[in-house]
Parts: C-alpha cells; sequence; structure tokens
C-alpha cells in the first residue's frame, strides 16, 4: 500500500448518545502557544510535601500501610490546590477512598454537596445504539473460527495468494449487510455500485443513494482522501488482511446503516466486522469475502432513520469513521492473523480507533465524548471488562492522546501496540518504553492525573505535565491535539470546561472506579488530610497547586 504523502456481556439498549451533544452553531478556539518545559509560566516539579508546592508543582503521595497524608503545615492560607484520589486498579473494580480532616467530622450534608455532577452521570450507563452495537461486534469477533479460513488466504497487501477480477467504475456488485444489532446470521443484501477506485480503496455506493445525498464530488473527496489515509495508517500501524487477494479495502456506503441505528433509537455510523474475512457457511452466512468498511449515507429527511444532514456527515461523521474502522481492521489482522493472538482488548481498541481519528485530522467528534468523561471522571474507569460506554471512550482516548505525547517516539510507540499479539495494560507496558518513572500502570495514572489537573489553566507549560497545545492538521485543516477548557470548533457548539472539581469539605467517603479519579478543589486549606484506601496497592494520590 502506497504511504500518504505530506506528513510524516454488554448492557440492555438504552437510547442512543450519539447525537446528544448536538448543539446549533460552532465554537471559536483560543489556543495558548507554549514551549515546553518553561515557556510563559515556567516549569514545575516534583516535591515531597505540600509546604514546597509552588504554583504548578506536583506531588504524589506515599501510601504506607495503605495510608498517605497530607500535611499542610507552613502552607500560606491564601494557596489552592487540587487534589486527585483514584484507583489504578485494571479489574474494573470500585473501591472507596476515605479522606479525613485532622479535625472533627464536617456535617454530614457536605458529602452531598461533593458529589453533585458526578452523581448525575453516574445515573446513566452511557451506552447509545452505537457503543451497544460495537460491543456485540467485539463479542461476536471472539467466537470466530480460524480454521475456517483457507490458509492460502490469510495474506497480507504484499503477497497476493489469489487471482482476483478487477473491479471496474460502474461495476454492480451484491453485499450482505447486517440487518440486526445483535444476530450474527441475520442480513440484507444490498445492491452497490463502485463509484471510486483508488490505489488502496474501492468505494461502492448502495444504489438506492441519490446524488443529492452523496454526488460525485462527495464520493471523490471522501474516499480519495480515505485513499491516501489508509496508506499512511499502513506505514504507521501494519497491514490490514487481504484475504481476498486484491490488494484493496472496500467502503461500502448504504442506508442499510441508517436503519441499524433507527433499531436501536440512534445513529450507527459505521462498522468493520470481521466475519467478513471468513468463509461464507451455515454458522457465518453474512460474509463478503473481503476487508470490508460499511458507513452510513447522509439522510436529511430521515428516510432511513434519523436524520443525519449532509454537512455534519461530510464533515463529522465520515471523515471519522472511515480511519476508525480501519483501525479496527488492522488491528485484527496484526494481533489474531499475523501474531496468533486473540483481538486486542475492548476499551484499549477503542481507544485506538479515537485517537487515529485525531491523528489522521478527523478528530471532531472526540471533544463531545471526552467532555462527558471530564463531567465525571471517577463514574467510570477507561479500562474496561466488557465493551467502553461513551464516557470511557472520551477517558480512554485522552489517556492514550497523554502517553502518545509522553512515548519517546509516539509514532513507534502506536506501532507496538497494533504490531502485536499482546492486549490490553500488558500491551500498553510494553510497547510504552517511556520514561523509567512512567513504566508502571499507577504511575501512568499518577501522571495522567496531573494532567488532567494542570491543562488549561494557566499555571504551568511543562510538557511533562500537559497536554501539548493544539496544532492545525495539514491536510485537514482540522484541530489535532487536546484541549480541556476551551470552545473544540467540533461542529457540535461543545465547550469543556476543565475536569471537574468537587468541593473538599472534609471527611468524605469517596468512590471511585477501577482506572480512574476524583478530583477536588481544595481552597480553604485544613491541617493535614489522610487518604485511606481500601485496596492500598492500588489507591493514589496526587497535589498540584494552581494558586
Amino acid at each position: 500500500m502506497k504511504p500518504r504523502k505530506g506528513r510524516g456481556s454488554w448492557k440492555g439498549f438504552l437510547a442512543a448518545l450519539a447525537m446528544a451533544a448536538a448543539v446549533a452553531g460552532c465554537g471559536s478556539s483560543s489556543e495558548v502557544e507554549l514551549s515546553e518545559g518553561g515557556g510563559s509560566y515556567g516549569p514545575s516539579s516534583f516535591v515531597s510535601s505540600p509546604s514546597e508546592l509552588g504554583v504548578g508543582d506536583a506531588m504524589i503521595a506515599e501510601f504506607a500501610a495503605g495510608e498517605a497524608v497530607l500535611d499542610f503545615s507552613g502552607v500560606g492560607t491564601d494557596s489552592k490546590f487540587i487534589l486527585a484520589v483514584g484507583s489504578s486498579s485494571e479489574y474494573g473494580t470500585a473501591t472507596t477512598i476515605q479522606l479525613a480532616p485532622s479535625i472533627g467530622l464536617m456535617d454530614p450534608s457536605a458529602e452531598a454537596k461533593a458529589m453533585d455532577v458526578e452523581a448525575e452521570y453516574a445515573a446513566d450507563d452511557g451506552y447509545g445504539v452505537e457503543e451497544i452495537f460495537s460491543a456485540w461486534l467485539r463479542a461476536a469477533e471472539m467466537d470466530l473460527d480460524l480454521n475456517e479460513v483457507p490458509a492460502d488466504m490469510i495474506s497480507l497487501s504484499s503477497s497476493k495468494a489469489m487471482a482476483v477480477k478487477a473491479v471496474s467504475l460502474g461495476q454492480r456488485e451484491i453485499f450482505r449487510v447486517l440487518a440486526n444489532l445483535s444476530s450474527p446470521s441475520s442480513y440484507v443484501e444490498v445492491t452497490g455500485n463502485a463509484r471510486h477506485i483508488g490505489s488502496n480503496v474501492v468505494c461502492y455506493v448502495d444504489n438506492r443513494v441519490s446524488d443529492d445525498s452523496l454526488s460525485e464530488a462527495d464520493i471523490s473527496k471522501l474516499c480519495g482522501e480515505f485513499d491516501a489515509e489508509v496508506g499512511e495508517m499502513a506505514s504507521l500501524l501494519g497491514d490490514s488482511s487481504d484475504v481476498d487477494g486484491d490488494g484493496k479495502l472496500h467502503v461500502l456506503m448504504t442506508p442499510q446503516i441508517n436503519r441499524l441505528g433507527a433499531l436501536g433509537g440512534g445513529i450507527v455510523t459505521g462498522y468493520f466486522y470481521a466475519a467478513d474475512l471468513y468463509a461464507r457457511s451455515g454458522s457465518n452466512p453474512v460474509s463478503n469475502l473481503r476487508e470490508i468498511i460499511y458507513t452510513l449515507v447522509p439522510d436529511s429527511s430521515g428516510e432511513w432513520g434519523t436524520p443525519v444532514e449532509k454537512a455534519f456527515a461530510m464533515s463529522n461523521l465520515l471523515p471519522a469513521v472511515l480511519p476508525h474502522e480501519l483501525q479496527h481492521a488492522i488491528s485484527y489482522n496484526q494481533h489474531v492473523f499475523v501474531n496468533g493472538g486473540a483481538p486486542e482488548d475492548n476499551w484499549l481498541n477503542e481507544a485506538l480507533s479515537h485517537f487515529i481519528e485525531d491523528y489522521m485530522g478527523h478528530g471532531r467528534e472526540n471533544p463531545s465524548r471526552y467532555a462527558l468523561y471530564l463531567a465525571s471522571p471517577s463514574t467510570y474507569g477507561i479500562v474496561t471488562q466488557g465493551s467502553p460506554n461513551l464516557l470511557e471512550r472520551g477517558g480512554s482516548y485522552l489517556f492514550l492522546r497523554y502517553l502518545y505525547e509522553q512515548a519517546p517516539d509516539g509514532d513507534a510507540f502506536l506501532s507496538r501496540l497494533v504490531r502485536t499479539g499482546r492486549r490490553g495494560v500488558d500491551n500498553l507496558l510494553e510497547a510504552f518504553q517511556g520514561p523509567a518513572d512512567m513504566d508502571e500502570f499507577r504511575e501512568m495514572m499518577e501522571r495522567w492525573s496531573i494532567a488532567l489537573a494542570m491543562t488549561d489553566r494557566g499555571i504551568s507549560s511543562d510538557s511533562r505535565f500537559v497536554y501539548r497545545p493544539r496544532v492545525r492538521d495539514a491536510e485537514t485543516g482540522e484541530w489535532k491535539g487536546v484541549c480541556l477548557e476551551c470552545t473544540p470548533d467540533d461542529g457540535r457548539g461543545t465547550v469543556l470546561e476543565g475536569v471537574h472539581l468537587n468541593q473538599y469539605f472534609g471527611y468524605l467517603d469517596v468512590a471511585v472506579d477501577g482506572a480512574s479519579a476524583k478530583y477536588f478543589d481544595v481552597s480553604t486549606i485544613p491541617n493535614r488530610i489522610q487518604i485511606q484506601g481500601a485496596t492500598a496497592q492500588d489507591s493514589y494520590a496526587i497535589l498540584v497547586r494552581y494558586q
């Protein structure tokens, strides 16, 4: 494939969240240009006690026998801090961390005040139709039988094993597309016409789609850009498989995907399903015997399901879903066919797909996801045992983005994550190869918590402790990277207000999910804060001074 030039047990159905964050209008972006490790605000430091903290400094509490004590002796009364207490458990088990002051207990109602926003988000499990459908797909892939694939069909693009018929423009083919959100054998047949043929991609459009929905210019732009991106992603992450031996990735744009979303009351933007790589059989009747990505089509009138305006589909949904689903296809090939392992853990698989949207300059949908996470960071941990919901996707994307920026070579880190048979946290730790003080998952969580507390607060530009400033993608003109307090120009009107800070009042029993943290604004300085974790080996606390 040719490289791109120019830049080096899921849960029950709920109402879809896919368009819930949509707001008319588009915010303007305010970006602060900062230099690394100094810049406008000066470098930050790690210290060992609250009294040593200057503005923009951080400390990681030392836990002994499951307990840490923050002694605020000598700290000025005008000082203000952010305290994060969390769990680095990678097993998804919620825990309780107790905070206690050195003096009498506070009013019991204080705890309720401290839980405000996060308690509201905890009432909703964050699963819309797209998240539920994705959970089913990834679970179904675990049941596929590799023995059903002829050995000569598992071939990379560099080694063709089959003689195939060339596709010509306008050629019609019949495809089997899933007809149900949870059935591996339910399908409908649709006819697609080959509307674009590139070096790496053949794009088919359902013959029911009018030119008003997708014109020749629309198809050429989408598929032409994606054709180049396929080559770049192959260079970065590795090839997808080539079971039909034609050296092409196939894309089918069909209103059947819109109908799938409508079955769950929302929107499915598209999918990749590894069953298409296996022989068609009684247990796998849906296979199209090729690498294929399916997408929705613009549908302003709602003829096929939830209305999808063409402008929004062309700016936000379609450019992002193509690299997102291709990452899943590449990951499956690299983990299963090339390295003989199992598919990547769902949480990291989705984090990589959301990250690659951003990497390819199509990250408009990410801010609305991680805005939900930032509003309730302790409710759902980023490492999930099942398929991640919308909040968990936003959090895992932020986590992976931070590690990418901290890795000595971010692209090499991504490559190692995908070109492997390892999975989940073990894969992450092996692939990262970063600073010595970030070679354990707990250390990664601690450092990331600092970044969530510091970024965009105007207290540090130290590249260890904050996300890099966003930049415009040279190809697409869209923002790449993360801002935590900004209007991100995402076409949804999203406003980002940073990680939610609960007010620290005194005694608290803090519930946190595994691989998550809760953040407190400590603006009235106590004599000390005693922190006790129910799971001593996983509990952590960080303190950042912001005034």
